[in-house]
């Protein structure tokens, strides 16, 4: 991988608010072909949707800045800098005026729903602000509402664990050239996952990340033929690494197709799964990482196993506290591991 020093952010109210305004990006329109897909909104109102699922998710997300519970006037600044720098991307100029009266109605709505349920009804918001928006868009029943509520909850722990993060400073490689590289993975509906330093980062594990690791599911071959035209450098099995590399020392980036590793009972695959998003990055599963993290500290080139062993204890200990998803640690133990590697995956409780 590429070394140098990585780039330090400036933790700023502006800094955050294209961080937030970036996730949104990223994820909100992601979310409701997902949801279209579903057939969730069928006999919605097709002018209606667009606008109303804006609302509904930026709420959300503003629901998430506030529970990172920064103060009450970094927070009101935050917004409004992030109300500047998003709704540009979803409006033209002539709708920005309608859009933000459309955003204040909703709010309002969506605040007192919030109000109303109050402290003890906290669990509750996320489903009758769904229920809400289903009504907005013409649906009845409760399908809707229940495929929502999850989503708007998903998109405020990620705007949450955004503004969180800006709390710290952290050192990061340059993004752009990452998403430059996943656009053409999207395009050839690849599907990936960053790992590695940036995944411990996104649980506040860590605060520096060098280079960016990227888990991709497609043959390496298939991935190669896609950036032929961009300079890089293949890497076959070495060590007790059972997979390929790509490496773009340019954009400080890493491609793992087939993600595995050599042990004495076989080879583990650790096969991608998304667990979050992150920055606008989708961030591959913890449990997974844990294990990859585990095998290097045993199985890698000698000098390197101490650095290996401790991310792994890192991760292990940070399941071992917000509990492991079920099927993903499950697809983890199909695999030969070994037994110590094994019992501790057992012992991680589930997440509620």
């Amino acid at each position: 991988m590429a070394t140098g020093p990585p780039r330090p952010e400036r933790v700023s109210p502006e800094w955050r608010a294209r961080a937030l305004a970036d996730l949104m990006t990223e994820i909100s329109p992601r979310l409701l072909a997902d949801l279209r897909a579903s057939g969730a909104l069928s006999g919605a109102g097709t002018d209606a949707v667009q606008l109303e699922w804006d609302a509904v998710a930026l709420h959300a997300c503003i629901r998430g800045v506030a529970a990172a519970g920064a103060r009450d006037d970094d927070t009101a600044n935050l917004v409004d800098a992030f109300h500047d720098l998003l709704l540009p991307r979803l409006a033209t100029a002539r709708e920005l005026a309608s859009l933000r009266a459309h955003l204040a109605r909703r709010y309002a709505e969506y605040d007192g729903i919030t109000r109303t349920l109050g402290r003890d009804g906290a669990a509750r918001v996320p489903s009758a602000i769904a229920a809400a928006f289903a009504k907005h868009v013409g649906v009845e029943g409760a399908a809707l509402a229940d495929a929502v509520a999850p989503l708007l909850e998903a998109i405020a722990e990620g705007a949450s664990s955004a503004v969180a993060d800006a709390g710290a400073a952290l050192a990061l490689p340059p993004l752009e050239p990452l998403r430059r590289i996943a656009a053409r993975l999207d395009a050839a509906r690849i599907a990936w996952g960053v790992g590695g330093s940036a995944l411990l980062a996104s649980l506040g594990l860590v605060t520096e990340v060098n280079d960016w690791d990227v888990q991709v599911e497609a043959e390496p071959e298939r991935v190669q033929s896609l950036f032929q035209d961009v300079p890089h450098t293949f890497h076959g099995h070495g060590g007790c690494h059972a997979d390929w590399k790509l490496a773009f020392a340019a954009a400080r980036t890493e491609l793992i197709p087939r993600f595995a590793f050599f042990v004495p009972g076989g080879v583990v695959r650790v096969r991608l799964a998304v667990s979050r998003p992150w920055r606008g990055l989708a961030i591959a599963s913890p449990e997974g990482w844990a294990c990859a993290y585990w095998l290097m500290g045993e199985y890698d080139e000698p000098h390197l196993r101490a650095r290996r062993a401790a991310r792994a204890e890192a991760l292990l200990a940070h399941l071992e506290r917000a509990g492991a998803d079920r099927a993903r640690t499950e697809a983890m133990l199909a695999e030969p591991l070994p037994e110590p590697l094994a019992a501790r995956l057992r012992a991680l409780r589930p997440l509620a």
